[in-house]
Formats: C-alpha cells, sequence, structure tokens
C-alpha cells in the first residue's frame, strides 16, 4: 500500500478513537430533557441531514479533493459534541444534531473515496476492508473509554463529549498545521524550479 494511504487509514484510526457510538449521543438528548419521541426525531433529522450533506460533501470532494472536506467535516464534529456536552437548551441541541450529520455527510463516503483514490485495482477490496476493520475496531474502543467515562461522571453524558469535541478540535488543528506547512512546501519548490 503507498504511504499516502497509511497516512490517511492513521487521521480516521486517530479520530475513530474519539468518536463513539451514537447511542451515547441519544442518552444525552433524554438527559438535556428529549422525550422518546423527540429523540427518535433527532435521530431521524441526524439521518436526513446526513443524506443530504453526504451527496454534497461528495461533489465538493470531487471538486477540491477529499482532505479539505474531510476536515470542515470533523470541525462540524468538534462543534457538536462540546455543544451537545455544553447545552441543556432543546432548541440549541436540535441544531447540534443537524450539525453533527452535517459531520457524518463530510466523512462518511469521503473517507472511503479518499482511500479508493490512494490504491490501485488490485489493492481496493484489501485497502477498504482495513480500513473497514480498523474503523469497526476504534468504534469499540470509543464506546468502551466513552461508556466508562460516562459512569464515573455518574451517568453524565457531558464528559465524553468533551472530551471528544476538545479531541477533535485538536486533531483539526494538526490537520491546518500540516496543511499549510505542506502547501508551503509545494509553493517553494514551485519557486526554487521557477
Amino acid at each position: 500500500m503507498p504511504q499516502a494511504y497509511w497516512r490517511v487509514v492513521a487521521l480516521v484510526t486517530v479520530f475513530g478513537l474519539v468518536n463513539f457510538p451514537d447511542a451515547l449521543l441519544l442518552l444525552r438528548l433524554q438527559q438535556i430533557g428529549f422525550g422518546v419521541t423527540a429523540v427518535i426525531g433527532a435521530y431521524v433529522t441526524f439521518n436526513a441531514v446526513y443524506a443530504v450533506a453526504g451527496l454534497a460533501a461528495g461533489a465538493l470532494a470531487d471538486r477540491w479533493g477529499p482532505a479539505p472536506v474531510f476536515g470542515v467535516g470533523l470541525v462540524f464534529f468538534a462543534v457538536a459534541y462540546t455543544g451537545l456536552g455544553l447545552t441543556y437548551d432543546r432548541t440549541v441541541a436540535w441544531g447540534l444534531v443537524a450539525g453533527y450529520g452535517l459531520f457524518a455527510g463530510c466523512t462518511d463516503g469521503v473517507a472511503k473515496a479518499w482511500v479508493s483514490r490512494l490504491l490501485d485495482g488490485a489493492q481496493q477490496t484489501a485497502g477498504q476492508g482495513f480500513l473497514q476493520g480498523l474503523g469497526g475496531l476504534t468504534v469499540l474502543v470509543a464506546g468502551l473509554w466513552a461508556g466508562a467515562t460516562w459512569s464515573v461522571a455518574g451517568g453524565n453524558g457531558r464528559l465524553p463529549l468533551l472530551v471528544s469535541g476538545a479531541a477533535a478540535a485538536g486533531l483539526v488543528a494538526v490537520l491546518a498545521v500540516v496543511a499549510v506547512t505542506a502547501s508551503r512546501r509545494r509553493a517553494d519548490r514551485r519557486d526554487r524550479r521557477a
């Protein structure tokens, strides 16, 4: 597998360690004051936004490349998780759930397409399978640490959301620095050639 593939796999895997299962988000919505019908409605809202955003994100990734679209998705994740960890306002929570749908739309299909671009035909199945296998493992690990943190915090869902939101924001900052550094290196190489 090419080195670029391993970089994307590392990025997706590190992020996956803070992206815990949606069930804990639904429990947090109950803590905010959502009844059963509202929790179901919020999950439907998430999926509807995810579906629409996925189409738009795919088109943007085709035009600008997957890295910036994936990075924008991580920003939506950081805002949604941090906001859901801080708010007790149901109206704000609805907006944050929609933002979480934007995250999913900008990252799920985009990450798979990104990996697909980096692999030749003979490597596609193994590369995608490895990425998906690691994804399943990271969901398990994230669910375990988030559930344990939730329990230690006395059943308060704020702490795992805040930890995940802060970690995602940190990852966005690192990616931004890497992108700016890489852009400067490319510009320096062009200047030296000219």
